[in-house]
């Protein structure tokens, strides 16, 4: 699996863990990771603000909360598979099992009715590598 992609992963899955309770078991095994075996009391300290920020947030700023907490913790796990090679399979492993744990979420629904988009429109989770290019004028606009 691609690096890029799985810290990805890895990010989505510790903010989505953080409002669960399965929070203890995830933050203790991804300081584990970055202790390499032994807890890093940082990365500790690092996931219990990322569950009091996410926790403190409001129904405004959530998605920006949110998002900012993914890019935070995609970059420290790209990081530590550029120092750190051999990790990736473990982190690999570790990333499959903390979403097995992860409470699964019900059928979503999303309609857009009315309204003009000048745009594409991605409803869902967990992308990466998506690249949209703006479509050529129809010959109606022209």
């Amino acid at each position: 699996m691609d690096v890029t992609v799985l810290a990805s992963l890895a990010a989505n899955t510790v903010v989505a863990a953080a409002a669960t309770d399965a929070f203890e078991a995830v933050r203790d095994r991804i300081a584990r990771l970055f202790g390499r075996g032994r807890p890093d009391p940082a990365t500790e300290r690092r996931l219990e603000t990322t569950r009091a920020e996410l926790s403190a947030a409001t129904s405004t700023d959530a998605v920006s909360v949110e998002a900012a907490q993914r890019v935070q913790w995609r970059v420290r796990f790209a990081d530590l598979c550029e120092t750190y090679p051999e990790v990736v399979p473990e982190l690999s492993r570790l990333v499959a099992e903390l979403q097995a744990q992860l409470p699964t979420s019900g059928n979503v629904s999303n309609v857009i009715a009315g309204g003009t988009h000048h745009g594409p429109i991605l409803m869902g989770r967990d992308f990466t590598g998506v690249t949209i290019r703006p479509d050529q004028q129809s010959s109606a606009d022209q």
